[in-house]
């Protein structure tokens, strides 16, 4: 008595409506789980030079730089001597050299760029150069310290930052809602700020102990940057799709973002839409910035300020647009701050 009647097919409508909720959860999650597999296991499986650029010095025989400027692997940037060629590794414009001496050439690498792609450089041009008759001698500039001998605390920092702005924006609209009004987004909002500042510089504090670096204001900078627009891109993300924003957003900064960042492999070595994309995402610009402030003080950082920005502006941009639409508060949002409680 007082019970809903069966729907045709002998299940209620409520549990029907539960169940096929639970079903697309399971697809969902299935999906992300493939697409994760797919992403990683696609980008790293087999690292390989994609156009590397090289510095090579005028003096260097023409067949060997005819050699190495014909070779898919590497993108030749000619340059006078060997002070313009360890410039251009100073600035990150290319990740080596080959620079002529009176003995022969010397490989120039840098493995705080990269020590996949120093070692990559060194397997493949070495045998090359001394097939072509030259003696080689291979230097290294821009030495990884001992506390960070792989060079991927950079890369874990930045993943830390990323997982914080997208985990700090889910926790919040748990609070706020995911799909506020303009006064709770804007809420949401300074609560990723905080956070932001908090373990932007905290991480960064931890990173250069870790890792054996100096820089950490600077590189706390970017990380509360890369916490701010990873959060507000999640924010505008569930404002628009709400809870499934979340899932987006691991979609972009955690699926594609992470194998795509240059971390293990630098982008030189990944395969097509992961070279194209990696730098172009916040997981990618932090390492980048966090690598160039650490080992690489002649570097410009202007790339991945731009590219943190433009996720930060695109984030608030979106967020605030649909909180506006919506009004200071939704009626939800009313009722519960009235009674003491922000509904979910």
């Amino acid at each position: 008595m007082g019970e809903s009647p069966p729907a045709p097919g002998g299940v209620a409508t409520p549990e029907r409506a539960v169940l096929l909720r639970a079903i697309a959860a399971i697809l969902a999650i299935s999906a992300v789980s493939l697409l994760f597999i797919a992403s990683y296991a696609g980008a790293l499986h087999e690292p390989r030079a994609h156009e590397v650029p090289l510095a090579v010095t005028a003096q260097v025989p023409a067949q060997i730089a005819q050699q190495l400027a014909s070779s898919q692997a590497t993108r030749v940037r000619t340059v006078a001597d060997r002070a313009a060629a360890l410039r251009e590794i100073d600035e990150r414009k290319v990740y080596g050299a080959v620079v002529a001496t009176s003995r022969g050439v010397d490989l120039v690498v840098a493995p705080a760029a990269g020590p996949a792609v120093a070692s990559a450089l060194e397997q493949s041009l070495v045998p090359q150069l001394e097939r072509a008759g030259a003696k080689v001698r291979t230097v290294e500039v821009h030495t990884l310290p001992a506390g960070d001998a792989r060079g991927l605390v950079g890369f874990y920092t930045a993943v830390g930052w990323v997982v914080a702005g997208y985990l700090g924006a889910a926790f919040l609209g748990i609070i706020f809602g995911t799909r506020p009004g303009r006064l709770h987004t804007v809420w949401r909002l300074g609560g990723i700020a905080v956070l932001g500042l908090i373990a932007g510089f905290g991480g960064a504090v931890l990173a250069a102990a870790i890792g054996d670096f100096e820089a950490a204001f600077s590189i706390g900078l970017i990380g509360a940057l890369t916490i701010v627009s990873v959060g507000a891109v999640t924010v505008a993300l569930q404002s628009a799709f709400g809870i499934v924003g979340t899932g987006v957003a691991i979609l972009i900064f955690v699926v594609l973002g992470n194998p795509a960042s240059g971390g293990p492999f630098p982008g030189v070595l990944l395969p097509g839409l992961w070279r194209v994309v990696g730098e172009l995402i916040p997981t990618g610009a932090a390492t980048t910035a966090i690598r160039n402030l650490a080992y690489f003080p002649d570097a410009s950082i202007a790339g991945p300020l731009i590219v943190l920005l433009a996720w930060l502006a695109a984030g608030a941009g979106v967020a605030l647009g649909l909180g506006q639409r919506r009004g200071p508060l939704t009626t939800e949002e009313a009722q519960g701050t009235a009674a003491g409680v922000v509904p979910p």
